[in-house]
C-alpha cells in the first residue's frame, strides 16, 4: 500500500486525498455511513459514484495499515455476508456430531427402539379415537376402546406366534431320519467327489458341546432380551395411550408458534401410518399366494411359512430372503431337492419380484424415500438398533427427514437426491 503522507493528484488512492491519520479509527456518528462503519473521512474523500463494495475495501486497506490495536478496529460484514465457519470446518464439525449421535442411540437402544415402535403403534390406531368421537362417543370411552383394540391385536399376533413356534417344536422331531439320511446323501457325494470320509466324521466328532451349551445360553439371553423389550413397548403404550387424549391440543398450540416443524411431524404420522397399512396389505397377498405355492408342492407347515412370509413383509428389501430359507430347508428334507428347486424358482418368480422389487418402492413413496435409501435405512438402523432396528427402519429414516429436511426451507433440496419423487416443493435457493 502507497504511504498516504505522500501527497498529489497523479495517484487514485482515495487515501492519498486525506491528511496523515494517527492510529485511532473515529466511530460513525448516528447519521454517519451506519452499519458497516466506514471511517467518514473515507466517505467525504471518495469520488461521485464509488460503490460500498469500494468503500468497505478502502476502509479493510486503511485498518490493516494503521491501527496498532485490533480491538479497535470496527468489525463490519465480511465482504457483504454475515461472518460463517470454512465450509470444511462445518462440514468436519457435522460429521462428528452425527457420529456422535448414533454412538447416542446405539448406547440407548434398549429404550429408545422398544418406545418408538410402541410410537408407531399409537400413530396407526390414533384415527380410530377420532373415528369414535365424530360418531359422538365421549372422549374417555374412546381412548379406551383404542387401546382395547391395539392390546387385542398384539394378543391376537402373540398367540399366533407362540403358536407358530409350538408347531415347529413339534414337527421338527419327526424329521430327524430323512435328516440323518439326507446327511448319509452329502457324506457319499463328498466322498465321491475325492474326500475322505474319515476327514469328515473326524470333523463333525470334534463338534464341542459346551459350544451348543453356549449357544443354548445366548438363546435364553435373546429371550430374556425379548421379555425386556416387550416389557418397554408395553409400558410405553399404556403412557403413550393416557396422554393421546391431548395430543390434537398439544400439536394446536405448538403449530401456532413453530407451523413448519408441526408440518413436518404431520408428515411424518401420515407417512408412517401409510407405511404400516401398506406394509399389511403386501404382508397378506403375499402370504396367500405363497400358502397356495406351499400347498400345490406338499411343502409340511404351509400356513407356518405363510405367516412368516407375512412377517418378513415387515423387514424392507431383505426380508423376502428370511422367509425363503426356512421352507426352502424344510422342502430339502421332507420333499427331495427336486421339491426345494421347484419352491426356489415359484418364489423367485412371485415373492422376489412383489416383495423384493415393488415392495420397497410402495413403501418408499409412502414414507418419501426412493429404492436405494429404504435399503441404506434398514442396514444403518439394523446396526443401530439391533433386529428391532430392521423393522422400524423406515419410520425412522423418515422421522429424521421430517425434523431435518422438510422443516428447514434450505435444506429440502436433499429431497431431490433422497425422495422417490423428482420435484421439491418449497425449497429455499442458495444466496
Amino acid at each position: 500500500m502507497p504511504d498516504p503522507k505522500v501527497r498529489g493528484t497523479e495517484e487514485p488512492h482515495l487515501l492519498h486525498k486525506m491528511r496523515e491519520f494517527n492510529d485511532t479509527v473515529e466511530p460513525p456518528s448516528i447519521d454517519g455511513p451506519g452499519a458497516t462503519a466506514i471511517d467518514r473521512r473515507i466517505v467525504a474523500a471518495a469520488p461521485a459514484g464509488i460503490t460500498g463494495r469500494e468503500l468497505l475495501a478502502e476502509q479493510r486497506r486503511f485498518n490493516m495499515a494503521f491501527s496498532s490495536d485490533p480491538a479497535r478496529v470496527p468489525q463490519g460484514p465480511h465482504g457483504g455476508q454475515p461472518p460463517s465457519l470454512p465450509r470444511f470446518v462445518v462440514i468436519l464439525l457435522g460429521v462428528v456430531g452425527i457420529a456422535g449421535a448414533f454412538w447416542l442411540l446405539r448406547q440407548l437402544s434398549w429404550l429408545i427402539a422398544p418406545a418408538f415402535l410402541a410410537l408407531n403403534m399409537v400413530i396407526v390406531v390414533y384415527p380410530l379415537q377420532n373415528v369414535l368421537r365424530r360418531h359422538g362417543v365421549p372422549k374417555p370411552i374412546a381412548v379406551a376402546l383404542t387401546a382395547l383394540a391395539l392390546f387385542v391385536t398384539l394378543a391376537v399376533i402373540g398367540l399366533v406366534a407362540t403358536w407358530a413356534i409350538s408347531e415347529i417344536v413339534t414337527a421338527v422331531p419327526q424329521y430327524v431320519p430323512e435328516l440323518i439320511e439326507l446327511q448319509e446323501q452329502w457324506l457319499d457325494w463328498l466322498v465321491s467327489i475325492g474326500v475322505e470320509r474319515e476327514a469328515i466324521l473326524q470333523g463333525l466328532a470334534n463338534i464341542n458341546l459346551n459350544q451348543i451349551f453356549t449357544a443354548f445360553t445366548q438363546v435364553f439371553s435373546g429371550f430374556s432380551g425379548v421379555v425386556g423389550m416387550l416389557g418397554v413397548i408395553i409400558s410405553a403404550l399404556i403412557m403413550m395411550l393416557i396422554d393421546v387424549s391431548t395430543w390434537g391440543r398439544r400439536i394446536a398450540v405448538a403449530g401456532s408458534t413453530h407451523p413448519r416443524i408441526v408440518a413436518a411431524m404431520r408428515e411424518f404420522g401420515d407417512g408412517t401410518r401409510r407405511y404400516w397399512l401398506v406394509c399389511t396389505g403386501f404382508g397378506a397377498l403375499m402370504a396367500a399366494l405363497n400358502y397356495v405355492q406351499l400347498v400345490t408342492l406338499g411343502v409340511p407347515l404351509p400356513l407356518i411359512w405363510a405367516l412368516l412370509t407375512w412377517l418378513m413383509t415387515y423387514v424392507p428389501s431383505v426380508g423376502f430372503f428370511f422367509s425363503l430359507i426356512p421352507p426352502l430347508l424344510v422342502a430339502l428334507v421332507a420333499n427331495g431337492w427336486q421339491t426345494a428347486l421347484w419352491l426356489l424358482i415359484v418364489y423367485l418368480v412371485t415373492t422376489w419380484i412383489v416383495q423384493g422389487v415393488f415392495q420397497p418402492k410402495v413403501t418408499g413413496n409412502a414414507v418419501g424415500v426412493n429404492a436405494t435409501i429404504s435399503l441404506i435405512s434398514l442396514l444403518l438402523w439394523a446396526w443401530v438398533f439391533g433386529p428391532i432396528g430392521a423393522l422400524i427402519a423406515l419410520p425412522c429414516t423418515q422421522l429424521v427427514k421430517a425434523l431435518l429436511v422438510d422443516a428447514d426451507p434450505k435444506v429440502r433440496w436433499v429431497n431431490s437426491l433422497i425422495s422417490n419423487e423428482t420435484e421439491v416443493r418449497g425449497a429455499a435457493s442458495q444466496t
